[in-house]
């Protein structure tokens, strides 16, 4: 599921009177997008800062949680303060609930920086680099990619595999270095997300926008990546895109793109 489709900002931003902020607020719907993260059975993608909302939303019970991937450290993907919570006396964490954190060296440091002992938390925290696959259990794994996004830390995207299919979450990035690229081009993906975060806007570094998307479609399915069936979904978007979910249906839709929205399911196998 996809449990927030925003950036850093949130669509409506908080303080913003932006055309595009204002109608949002108007329409409502798929047009309220909360910071972009993912859950995936028992596995979370980012620990972002609307996840107590995401939960109320869509009826969501993390108590057995074990995984979650960290794609980078920006506090719209990371705020490890959320772990605090484990704590005895502030949740009743089910026993055999232990929960691994995985990201890089950042992500590491956010979590140690707590100043708990993280076996009291039920969590421990592991390091992971590019290349590295992650066992989930059940034939399940995720393997990391290299994003290019932030050059002061080993940004990550994640392609998760399960018995049913895969799904890649990729953002944030700009265009994927050329090892991502390649890489992919031995895997058989059924969904793509991938960050739309300039909508219609032009590209200003660090994400992709509308055009690129679309560029990169067209990429994977050139390199036959995409299953038959395969699914790619436009997700990750700034009010400074200038653009709402209409908007983005209209540019995308006939490209063969679908536009994401929190709460949008999306099947491993590629079903809706």
């Amino acid at each position: 599921m996809i449990l927030g489709s925003a950036a850093a900002e949130g669509v409506p931003a908080l303080f913003c009177d932006c055309e595009t902020c204002h109608e949002a607020r108007r329409r409502g719907g798929k047009d309220l997008r909360r910071r972009t993260a993912y859950l995936w059975d028992d596995v979370l993608v980012d620990l972002g800062p609307d996840l107590f909302g995401q939960t109320l939303a869509f009826g969501l019970d993390l108590s057995r949680l074990r995984h979650v991937l960290i794609t980078h450290t920006h506090h719209d993907h990371f705020l490890p303060e959320h772990l605090r919570f484990r704590r005895s006396g502030l949740s009743v964490v089910p026993a055999d609930a232990h929960l691994t954190v995985y990201g890089n060296e950042a992500v590491r440091r956010g979590v140690e920086a707590l100043g708990l002992p993280l076996p009291d938390l039920r969590v421990d925290c592991r390091t992971v680099r590019a290349g590295q696959e992650i066992a989930l259990g059940e034939g399940r794994a995720a393997l990391a990619l290299r994003a290019a996004h932030d050059p002061e830390e080993e940004c990550l995207l994640y392609l998760l595999r399960a018995p049913e299919g895969t799904i890649l979450i990729a953002n944030d990035s700009a265009w994927w270095p050329e090892e991502t690229w390649q890489r992919l081009a031995e895997e058989r993906v059924d969904a793509a997300i991938i960050d739309c975060t300039y909508g219609l806007s032009g590209n200003q570094g660090g994400h992709l926008s509308a055009t690129e998307v679309v560029r990169a479609a067209a990429e994977l399915r050139r390199l036959g990546c995409l299953t038959e069936s395969g699914r790619v979904i436009a997700n990750h978007f700034s009010h400074n895109g200038r653009c709402l979910q209409a908007d983005l249906e209209v540019r995308l839709g006939p490209e063969g793109v679908e536009v994401g929205y929190d709460g949008m399911v999306v099947e491993a196998g590629g079903g809706r």
